[in-house]
C-alpha cells in the first residue's frame, strides 16, 4: 500500500510517496500557478520511478494550507478525486504543522511562515518534545506583530528570503532571531508524508465531504467602476 501526499499551497509544489511508513520519492519544484496542469502528471511520473501506478495507492494526504487560494483549491480537488475513485483514505494536513515538523528542533520554538501577500504571513507557534506540539492557532499576521509577541530565542522557517529574515532580524535581534540553511526552508513533501503516515496508523482520517482548506487570507474586494454619468450626477 502506498500513500501518496499533495502539496499544492503555495507557488512551490509537492509530492510523496510513502510505504509502510519509509518515503519512497518525492519531489518539490516552483509550479507557479500551473498546478492543475502539472500535478496529475507529475504524480503519474513519480509512480513510474518507483514501479506503482495510482491502483496501488492506499491512501490520500494533502496540504491544507494555509496559502493561496487557487493552489488549495486544486490540491484538495485533486485528492478528493482520487480518494473518491478508489474509495481511499483522506487525511489533511497543517501546512505550518508541516513545516515546523520539518525542523525537528527540541527546546527551541518554531514559526513557519506562509507568505499571504501584502506584507502577511500565515503563522503559528509550535515546539517539537516527543511529537510536534502546536502552541497557538494559524493566524494571518505581519512580522511586526508576529516578532512583538516573541520574547526568547525562535526558529523561523518557510517562506523567508533576505528581506524577511533582515526584518525578523531588526525586531528581535540577531541572537534570538534563528534560520535554517536556504536548501532546508524549501517546504518538503516527504514530511507532510510521514505526519500523514501517524494519522493514517492511528485511522485518523478525515471526511471526504467536509474536509476544506485554509486560506486566512482576506478575500480580494472587486473594485467598484462608477460610470462618469453617475460619477457627475
Amino acid at each position: 500500500m502506498i500513500l501518496v501526499a499533495l502539496d499544492t499551497a503555495t507557488t512551490i509544489t509537492g509530492l510523496a510517496l510513502c510505504q509502510h511508513g519509509e518515503l519512497l520519492a518525492e519531489a518539490a519544484w516552483h509550479s507557479g500557478r500551473n498546478h492543475t496542469a502539472q500535478l496529475l502528471p507529475q504524480l503519474d511520473l513519480l509512480l513510474r520511478h518507483v514501479g506503482a501506478t495510482q491502483a496501488d495507492l492506499g491512501a490520500v494526504a494533502v496540504a491544507l494550507g494555509p496559502g493561496s487560494w487557487s493552489g488549495l483549491r486544486v490540491g484538495l480537488s485533486v485528492a478528493k478525486g482520487l480518494a473518491l475513485a478508489a474509495n481511499l483514505p483522506l487525511i489533511g494536513i497543517s501546512s505550518l504543522e508541516a513545516l515546523a515538523y520539518q525542523q525537528q528542533r527540541r527546546g527551541l520554538p518554531i514559526y513557519p511562515l506562509i507568505r499571504l501577500g501584502r506584507e502577511r504571513f500565515a503563522s503559528a507557534a509550535f515546539r517539537f518534545g516527543d511529537w510536534i506540539e502546536r502552541q497557538t492557532p494559524d493566524r494571518n499576521v505581519t512580522l511586526a506583530e508576529l516578532c512583538a509577541e516573541i520574547d526568547e530565542r525562535a526558529l523561523f522557517c518557510g517562506d523567508l528570503d533576505d528581506q524577511v529574515c533582515t526584518q525578523i532580524q531588526t525586531h528581535l535581534g540577531e541572537e534570538r532571531a534563528l534560520f535554517p540553511t536556504p536548501a532546508a526552508t524549501l517546504r518538503r513533501p516527504g514530511f507532510l508524508a510521514e505526519l500523514a503516515w501517524q494519522r493514517y496508523q492511528n485511522h485518523a482520517y478525515d471526511d471526504l465531504a467536509t474536509l476544506e482548506p485554509v486560506y486566512l487570507g482576506e478575500a480580494v474586494q472587486p473594485k467598484v467602476v462608477v460610470p462618469p454619468q453617475e460619477a457627475h450626477s
